[in-house]
């Protein structure tokens, strides 16, 4: 018996690091008006974000269903597998409770869930410390603590180009307080409690990434690190390899999907990084 591990997409996992660690996703899904798309099943991230910046209509997202989960769980639990089940902060998303309740259509099979507080990256790194664990021989409630153990010790931040797209989705949380006072200033935004808050506030795009590669620097070396992003190769590479001087671990790094973009909007850039604990 394997220990098999779960995700959502809205933790951003890149496909080949999902691939390579038998980790399973399942989507979130994304409406425009009543056109509904898996998210990276029926959508691509590219036409997702060409439908974002040059269509007319707001796109709006949802968690996976219960049926959506046990597709994934049902499979799993035939092949005799114990299931560890990561995912977005349920503050942000019901997707959590998507999972318990499909856990409890399976009341033979070991199903743990894991809500990280966390969303994107921050997820996603969560849910490789669980497959990690798994591979070395951790059983399911073992595979679980370490994906709690690295959300505990996780920080995400985020800069996005504009707040409207978190306003629109009514995923703002305490960075609400930051809109009537933005005018030029661009946001940093942190993860704290499973929301989305300010951090701090810089004049201009460019000096606000330089302020997260500071913010990486002050935390001094890191168990893990990843870059999600919606910017340019050149841009994300250049997070990467910065991180890259604060963890022995390849830093991993990718594009972030519908579920993240319809409320971070294009030219988001942001990181996880994974505290030593």
């Amino acid at each position: 018996m394997a220990v098999k591990v779960v995700t959502d997409s809205a933790s951003d996992i890149p496909t080949e690091l999902a691939e390579g660690l038998g980790i399973s996703v399942v989507p979130c899904t994304v409406f425009f008006g009543a056109e509904a798309f898996k998210d990276g099943v029926e959508i691509t991230k590219e036409e997702f974000f060409n439908r974002l910046t040059t269509g007319n209509i707001m796109p709006t997202t949802t968690q996976p269903s219960v049926g959506d989960f046990l597709d994934v769980y049902r499979p799993l639990a035939e092949a005799g597998h114990d299931i560890v089940s990561v995912h977005v902060s349920g503050k942000l998303s019901g997707t959590v409770n998507s999972a318990r309740l499909a856990a409890e259509e399976l009341p033979n099979t070991t199903v743990e869930i894991v809500d990280t507080e966390l969303a994107s990256m921050g997820v996603a790194l969560a849910a490789k410390a669980a497959a990690d664990a798994a591979t070395g021989g951790a059983n399911a409630a073992e595979a679980a603590e370490a994906a709690r153990s690295s959300a505990a010790n996780t920080e995400v931040f985020v800069v996005p180009d504009t707040l409207e797209y978190l306003k629109r989705g009514g995923r703002i949380g305490g960075a609400q307080a930051l809109l009537g006072s933005l005018l030029s200033m661009k946001p940093i935004l942190k993860l704290m409690d499973g929301e989305v808050h300010p951090h701090e506030k810089v004049r201009t795009k460019g000096k606000a990434v330089q302020r997260m590669r500071d913010i990486a620097a002050s935390g001094g070396s890191y168990r893990e690190a990843a870059v999600m992003h919606w910017v340019t190769d050149e841009e994300a590479n250049a997070m990467v390899e910065h991180l890259a001087g604060f963890t022995a671990n390849p830093v991993v790094s990718g594009a972030i999907g519908a579920s993240i973009g319809a409320h971070a909007g294009p030219g988001v850039i942001g990181f996880a990084v994974v505290k030593e604990s």
